[in-house]
């Protein structure tokens, strides 16, 4: 892989760096490049967004380097450019998991240009970059962007103390125009990104510089154990568009190597599902404010609700778990009838800033675990379910990082997954298979 990339990572936690890096894909895709960009550890709700339609993440936890690495391979060819970013700072750590935003720096060969929090600082700033540079002494520190910069005086004295030190110095944000380290990344809510965001980024950013930091990457040979064979195989409907973003887009490319065609489902706009469809995967970030938009498409959730009833194999996890229940009140207060497959109400709570890790046990065979194994998933959503039935039996436990017990929380039977957590289809070798064999088996049996 040798597209050029390049990770943007903060010195310290901030939403920032996402900024400056939606803005440069806008950007350079306004310059007739096609960019991917992809969102490095956990990526909240309200910033579960792309071009693309889907949350695009890279996350060693959920599903392991050789993994992680194959699914970037797929998601970059035939790009021009790969932009990189992370809310998390360049060493920080986070609960529930060993690895930090440098490891996947080293892993991807990946130049970094790091982002600082230069509010206040004069010539002393020499102290900070000299440690930055230590720390990252076995990586590429291809250069900086500077955040809370006063005047151009102060970016004069920067600039000179950063090219002492030899860093190059790709962007200077002025603290009083608009993008500063509290800033808030944009997220689906957000689109299209603001002209005047856009025009600040490109004035105080030097993105043809950018483009050449990344031009420094180095070559990485992707490992093939992803293959789109899913010409022939079951069809599947992933859902998305307007008010439902997909966790991850990488299911796609894991689901069509498992042997399945895929197929997009609108929750807004379509009537029904697919034709022939054998597989239904609802996983991903449900957008409060269009819940009565999707309730007021009675024919597609009545269709939902006949066949995943009828033994459709669903997956449906996070947000595509409100999907299925009953009844559901958003944060505003409404309540909309939805599918109705499992009689039960939920109320969404909050959506989390910064998504929790938690680990995912299987009590019994299901459609994507056997018994007893173990994996890494996200919370997104804290969610309060009431009026449960004897459905509501989930086959999985889930436990937070720090938490004394597990807790069983979802619903499950032969051709039905349904948590509140989510899980990434790349994160076992034989989850996507086992699920799409299970859609093969649905089929068979209806033809």
């Amino acid at each position: 892989m040798s597209v050029p990339r390049v990770l943007l990572v903060p010195t310290h936690h901030t939403g920032l760096a996402n900024a400056v890096a939606a803005a440069a894909a806008e950007i350079v895709t306004a310059q007739g490049q096609e960019v991917r960009y992809h969102h490095v550890g956990p990526l909240g709700p309200m910033s579960a967004w792309d071009r693309w339609e889907g949350a695009v993440f890279m996350d060693p936890a959920l599903s392991g380097e050789e993994a992680l690495v194959g699914l970037y391979d797929v998601a970059i060819r035939h790009a021009d450019l790969s932009l990189l970013s992370s809310s998390a700072g360049m060493l920080d750590s986070q609960d529930g998991v060993s690895w930090i935003p440098a490891d996947l720096a080293r892993l991807l060969d990946c130049p970094v240009v790091v982002v600082m929090d230069c509010r206040g600082w004069g010539t002393g700033i020499k102290a900070l970059t000299t440690g930055i540079k230590t720390q990252m002494a076995r990586l590429n520190l291809a250069g900086a962007i500077l955040s809370g910069v006063a005047d151009r005086d102060h970016c004069d004295l920067l600039r000179k103390v950063l090219a002492d030190e030899g860093i190059p110095v790709a962007g200077c944000l002025f603290e009083r125009e608009g993008l500063g380290w509290d800033s808030s990344p944009p997220g689906a809510w957000g689109l299209p990104l603001a002209p005047v965001f856009l025009e600040t980024v490109s004035r105080q950013v030097d993105i043809g510089g950018l483009v050449s930091l990344a031009g420094q990457r180095g070559f990485l040979s992707a490992p093939n154990w992803l293959s789109d064979r899913g010409a022939d195989g079951p069809v599947v409907a992933v859902a998305g568009g307007t008010g439902f973003t997909p966790w991850s887009r990488d299911s796609i490319e894991v689901l069509r190597s498992a042997g399945a065609q895929v197929r997009r489902l609108d929750l807004v706009e379509d009537a029904a599902l697919p034709a022939g469809t054998s597989g239904l995967v609802l996983a991903g970030t449900l957008w409060p404010e269009t819940i009565p938009d999707i309730a007021m498409n009675t024919s597609l959730l009545g269709d939902i609700e006949r066949q995943v009833s009828g033994g459709l194999p669903t997956i449906a996890l996070g947000g595509g778990m409100l999907l299925l229940l009953q009844k559901v009140q958003d944060t505003l207060g409404r309540t909309s009838e939805l599918a109705g497959v499992v009689q039960a109400q939920g109320e969404i709570l909050w959506d989390l800033e910064d998504p929790a890790y938690i680990e995912v046990t299987s009590e019994r065979d299901n459609l994507l675990l056997a018994k007893s194994e173990k994996k890494t998933g996200w919370v997104l959503t804290e969610v309060e379910l009431t009026g449960a039935g004897e459905e509501w039996d989930s086959p999985l436990k889930l436990r937070g990082s720090g938490a004394a017990r597990e807790r069983r929380e979802g619903a499950g039977s032969d051709s039905l997954l349904c948590s509140p957590g989510l899980l990434h289809l790349a994160a076992g070798r034989d989850m996507a298979p086992r699920f799409v064999r299970r859609c093969e088996e649905y089929a068979t049996g209806r033809d």
